[in-house]
């Protein structure tokens, strides 16, 4: 009578795992010292022959129990068809040449099956022991894949490094972030440049501006919170360049957000971005003035609007982009009933691009702290003196819709939360604007070594909401060094 098997199943487990770890053990001393017998000798060397004769037999026992051989690299550890694989000391170095082997191929691992023949095997370890591989892992993985697919060797498949989809979305949020850095300013560097032109005579290059316009156009149609958060940046030496950047963006995005067409947006941020260029022809006395403008000083900046038209006129190749951008530039300061500047011999509405303009410039200008506003003032404060003026000096449904955008709550806002935590809002939460994106940087105790940036608006954070605004400049706090620019 045969002997019963009493062994409960995590035993029987327990025997299969250890084994399994042992036999994954053999097979990586094996697969590295024939990887390294193949990169000194040829095939038909009798060493090599001897050599990958002990590593076929231990892989033909491997498949006594299985079809396949999984041999993977994962978390720090090796892993032999699932089964971790047990190391010592004595393996780390071939530990460390299967982990920078792989990582610069960008997998994780290989899978052999059972009909891989011998030659399959040797072409396989020969292609891997020789193979150079490039700085970039994605470009060795395909080289090596399209090295492999010429050697017919189709009964070994790499196991590809899987990124998880949190780092993932990592790596894209930063490779955007990136992007959207080099575009913003290159479009500053590129406002310097005419503006420098202009002071020495020259016209303004507008088909180069509508290039630059066009890429600002299509980084915010990819990725509209990484350019809205730079907005933040207020240099002071720069801030005419800035600003005008600034002002581009800003137009940009709420004409996004009316549904304007990629043509109409464009011609909008030609506008949005030169709506200041009049001011080249005002004294640098007048734009660097400490001191609060008198009444000769406004006479003179009420004058920048009619320079501004006269600059882009002066500008060769005057077409519709042009026209509108003029219309911008002349009746930005114009209000939603008429008044302002330059004063009108009729009364009459702005046009659209003026009016959008003309929300964003406000905004941009009066979280600036520029001279002309008595101090600069913080997100909500200056959304609740426009909304005062909401139907008189702006038009009330663009406004709405600028408000959806930057929330109650504006990017670069320093808030106190109900837990004494200082934060900075970095992101707007559309459907929930009370409760925005923050960055943590500072508790009951003072500066927090690491950032942390929580969504008030998850179930998770529940109970947890800005209490107050903080004044950052009171306590020297700069919103824009805590911007991630990638």
């Amino acid at each position: 009578m045969p002997e019963l098997n009493t062994k409960k199943p995590a035993d029987q487990f327990e025997e299969i795992e250890k084994r399994y770890s042992l036999l994954g053990q053999e097979f990586l001393r094996a697969l590295y010292t024939t990887m390294k017998t193949a990169s000194l000798y040829e095939a038909n060397n009798n060493r090599y022959i001897a050599q990958a004769g002990e590593l076929r037999l231990l892989v033909a026992e491997i498949f006594t129990e299985n079809s396949e051989l999984i041999f993977v690299f994962k978390e720090g550890f090796f892993f032999l068809n699932n089964i971790r694989i047990s190391l010592d000391t004595s393996d780390q170095e071939a530990s460390k040449y299967f982990a920078e082997k792989f990582e610069s191929l960008n997998i994780s691992g290989f899978n052999i099956n059972s009909r891989a023949d011998a030659r399959e095997l040797d072409k396989f370890i020969f292609s891997l022991s020789h193979f150079k591989a490039t700085d970039d892992p994605e470009e060795s993985h395909q080289l090596f894949m399209t090295k492999l697919d010429g050697l017919n060797i189709g009964n070994i498949i790499l196991t590809k490094i899987a990124e998880n989809k949190e780092k993932a979305d990592r790596n894209k949020d930063q490779k955007s972030k990136t992007k959207a850095r080099k575009v913003f300013f290159q479009a500053i560097g590129f406002v310097q440049e005419i503006i420098n032109q202009a002071k020495a005579g020259s016209t303004i290059n507008l088909a180069k501006t509508k290039r630059i316009v066009q890429t600002m156009v299509d980084q915010i149609i990819e990725d509209e919170p990484a350019m809205l958060e730079l907005t933040v940046l207020h240099n002071f030496d720069n801030y005419t360049y800035v600003h005008s950047v600034n002002v581009c963006v800003l137009s940009l995005i709420l004409g996004y957000h009316l549904k304007l067409d990629k043509k109409r947006m464009s011609d909008l941020g030609v506008g949005a971005l030169l709506h200041d260029i009049g001011k080249i022809d005002l004294p640098l006395t007048l734009l660097n003035k400490t001191l609060p403008y008198d009444d000769m000083d406004w006479q003179q900046m009420r004058m920048h609007p009619v320079y501004g038209v006269k600059s882009i006129i002066r500008s060769r190749g005057t077409d519709r982009s042009a026209i509108r951008a003029i219309g911008a530039a002349y009746e930005h300061h114009i209000t939603y009933k008429g008044g302002g500047y330059p004063q009108l011999l009729q009364k009459r509405v702005p046009c659209l691009f003026a009016q959008i303009v003309s929300i964003c410039d406000t905004f941009n200008a009066m979280t600036s702290g520029r001279i002309y506003h008595s101090r600069r003032m913080s997100g909500d404060e200056v959304i609740t003196s426009m909304v005062n003026r909401s139907g008189s000096d702006f038009n009330p449904l663009l406004l709405k819709t600028f408000i959806n955008i930057i929330g109650i709550y504006p990017i670069g806002s320093v808030v106190r939360l109900n837990n004494d935590q200082v934060a900075i809002v970095t992101k707007t939460n559309p459907d929930n604007l009370e409760n925005p994106e923050v960055k943590i940087i500072a508790d009951r105790s003072g500066l927090k070594p690491e950032v942390t940036v929580i969504d008030l608006s998850k179930e998770e954070t529940s109970g947890l909401h800005i209490q107050s605004v903080i004044d950052g400049e009171k306590y020297n706090i700069d919103p824009a060094n805590f911007i991630d620019l990638g």
